[in-house]
């Protein structure tokens, strides 16, 4: 089977396609960190309400390191993870292509 090109492409279409695809990019980025700070929040609530005395910094810099790496990245990364994502992924794309 041939994966030649079927037609001849618009590089200027395609170079605009390009800068709104690193202005979306950047969005989700945004969006991204921001629910990864709520799941470092979350996390920093429950072990800041076990103890009286506030968290320092260098607590926070560990937890964020727990729960982030260790927790929330690892947890990513793991196929039934990987496997949901991509399922919902396929669902979302073919249903933005019946669009």
């Amino acid at each position: 089977m041939s994966m030649e090109p079927t037609g001849k492409r618009d590089s200027i279409a395609y170079s605009k396609k390009m800068v709104e695809a690193k202005d979306e990019l950047t969005q989700l980025q945004d969006e991204l960190n921001n629910v990864i700070v709520k799941f470092v929040l979350r996390a920093l609530r429950v072990y800041q309400s076990t103890r009286p005395e506030p968290l320092r910094p260098g607590e926070i810099a560990l937890i964020v390191n727990n729960e982030l790496v260790k927790g929330l990245l690892y947890d990513l990364n793991t196929q039934p993870s990987i496997d949901a994502l991509a399922k919902a992924a396929k669902e979302a794309w073919a249903k933005e292509q019946k669009q």
